[in-house]
């Protein structure tokens, strides 16, 4: 795939896809939106155009279900939980792993987001001249990413709402469970994925956590892809994930 596009494809339309759209049409990049209302008919009409894939976990099942008619190299699926699962019919696809947060108004980018695959170098090149700092990585770097982000993600989220406090609070008060819960996720998740955990992503992820103290999380989400999906494949691999399991106890996930 060449590695500037003239048009990208933007399923769903939440935070994450109206923030990558914005940073596309500033690049100068035709932005088609596909909603659950319309623009799904266009998708064949163009052969060659990446397809940014942004909705949540939870509908990405039937989303992949509805995109098999699209050749894998287009795809590029940025959700950020263990969705490899969804994707093992979706050979040849793109990836993606989004390090900004968007809530509103507010918008901060906390590290340049990383993607990987046949489309990565076109839609990096694309969101960085955007004005979203973006690299294209290679399959190996992509896993050590991921595995990293989903200690992030299992900290900012289940955590907060178990003992209801913000972020900030979370780390001052619960300092030993945060950091517990962050290792088992990145541990188990990187071990799973053929990588070698880095001691650098846990004070990595205090520095890029600190504009964020004042993130809640009313109720659990994404269970299922985040702390209920690492504490299964830990189960899965004969380890244990005590620290998130508690915490999934408290709340009434069954793992």
């Amino acid at each position: 795939m060449s590695e500037s596009v003239r048009r990208v494809f933007v399923v769903g339309l939440g935070e994450v896809g109206r923030r990558l759209a914005g940073a596309l049409t500033a690049s100068g990049t035709d932005v088609a939106p596909v909603t659950r209302q319309g623009g799904w008919e266009h998708l064949s009409g163009d052969r060659e155009a990446p397809v940014l894939v942004c909705v949540r976990e939870e509908a990405l099942s039937d989303t992949v279900s509805r995109l098999r008619n699209v050749a894998a190299e287009r795809l590029v699926f940025v959700q950020n939980g263990w969705i490899r699962p969804l994707l093992g019919g979706v050979q040849g696809c793109s990836r993606g792993l989004i390090w900004f947060t968007s809530k509103g108004e507010f918008f901060r980018v906390l590290r340049a987001s990383v993607f990987s695959g046949p489309a990565a170098p076109a839609v990096a090149d694309a969101l960085k001249r955007g004005g979203i700092a973006a690299a294209a990585i290679g399959t190996e770097a992509f896993a050590g990413a991921e595995a990293e982000k989903m200690g992030f993600n299992c900290v900012v989220g289940l955590p907060l709402a178990v003992h209801a406090l913000s972020l900030g609070e979370y780390l001052d008060r619960n300092a030993a469970e945060a950091e517990a819960v962050f290792s088992e996720a990145a541990g188990v998740t990187a071990r799973a994925l053929g990588v070698t955990p880095s001691n650098d992503w846990w004070p990595e992820f205090l520095r890029v956590a600190k504009p964020l103290g004042w993130v809640r999380s009313a109720a659990p989400k994404a269970l299922e892809f985040r702390n209920g999906a690492v504490a299964r494949l830990a189960r899965e691999r004969g380890e244990r994930t005590p620290a998130n399991e508690r915490l999934l106890k408290a709340v009434g996930f069954e793992i």
